[in-house]
């Protein structure tokens, strides 16, 4: 009697180990990576002393969506690494030019999706929207020769500079994204309504086209509610069947 004790014992510790020892290396094998790619709205801004470029885009900015957005998955249990390769002025033509480069970086290899955020420097050289439309879809083309998935977003305002032909530009970006199937974050949309809010206090860039925080993290959170239905973690049961022996 105390034998058959002894082994449901042993039963229950073992149930207890593995099951929460799924839960753990659940957490290790579906992280998830993400590329920030896109010009200063991506890159962001900080402090001189705590900002650099690491081996993996930029870190330690404290004034950047890609960090707000790490931090939103994490709120959330959820191990997703966004990797900052903003780079501030870049037009849509220097981001086609660049883009193979980042993709080929190591620490991109496991990136799963690619966040677009271009646009607005074009327009500041009075670029035709056309030449942003064309070049996006190109960015969009290499990103999934590369095996992984973009999300494009639009334009967000910019009252500093009223020439600049933003909704013209970010009609034409939500053609091109019904075009080639893939997800639209429309910020413009989104965001203009309380644009003035998100740059005032102003931000560390002191104007109306960079937002203070509390604007880089609506943006950070319009791209997660995209990409959480994308990244989705393997349930239980799925772990489980793949772990049920094969019937006899």
């Amino acid at each position: 009697m105390k034998h058959i004790e002894n082994d449901k014992i042993k039963v229950i510790l073992c149930f207890f180990f593995f099951y929460f020892g799924v839960i753990f290396f659940s957490d290790i094998c579906f992280s998830q990576a993400v590329i920030a790619f896109g010009d200063s709205l991506t890159e962001g801004c900080g402090e001189p002393d705590l900002v650099y470029w690491g081996e993996c885009g930029w870190e330690n900015r404290s004034y950047t969506y890609p960090m707000w957005l790490e931090t939103i998955f994490a709120d959330e249990n959820q191990e997703v690494t966004v990797n900052n390769f903003g780079r501030g002025g870049e037009t849509t033509t220097e981001a086609v030019n660049r883009l193979t480069e980042v993709l080929n970086q190591p620490c991109n290899a496991t990136a799963d999706y690619v966040l677009l955020l271009h646009g607005t420097n074009d327009l500041f050289h009075h670029t035709d929207p056309g030449v942003v439309y064309f070049n996006l879809g190109v960015m969009i083309d290499i990103v999934r020769a590369k095996g992984k998935e973009p999300l494009l977003a639009t334009i967000t305002p910019d009252p500093d500079h009223p020439w600049k032909e933003i909704e013209t530009t970010n009609s034409s970006i939500r053609s091109l994204a019904s075009e080639k199937g893939v997800s639209l974050v429309d910020l413009y949309s989104e965001l203009a309504p309380y644009w003035y809010w998100y740059t005032h206090p102003a931000g560390c860039y002191l104007d109306q086209l960079h937002p203070n925080t509390h604007g880089f993290y609506a943006i950070a959170g319009l791209w997660h509610k995209s990409l959480s239905e994308m990244i989705k973690k393997p349930s239980m049961p799925w772990l489980m069947l793949l772990l049920k022996p094969p019937l006899k």
